[in-house]
């Protein structure tokens, strides 16, 4: 496993994380998408134990379109896309992972 897949696994267990400490339940975050360079993953809920599972869809290449009304909100983080209540939080929020 490359270090890659390792980060992108890492981004989004810490976003459900988040998700799920906000209130959020593991059937609403079920299904979720994510893009990590040209991986496509989603999280796929185990029937089993009610846990979520990512799962690797494979894709030749990925291309992400945007409206151009779209705007980055200034305090959300852009790797997790989680909102902060400063600017420098939301830029240290995922600078780091351990």
């Amino acid at each position: 496993m490359t270090t890659k897949k390792l980060e992108s696994e890492q981004l989004i267990e810490r976003w459900v994380v988040r998700r799920i400490v906000s209130g959020e339940s593991t059937a609403t975050l079920a299904n979720t998408a994510f893009v990590y360079g040209n991986d496509l993953m989603r999280l796929v809920l185990d029937r089993t134990d009610g846990s979520l599972q990512i799962t690797r869809e494979p894709v030749e290449e990925v291309v992400v379109f945007r409206k151009p009304e779209e705007r980055d909100e200034e305090n959300v983080c852009r790797c997790c896309g989680m909102e902060h209540s400063t600017f420098k939080s939301a830029l240290e929020c995922c600078a780091y992972l351990d």
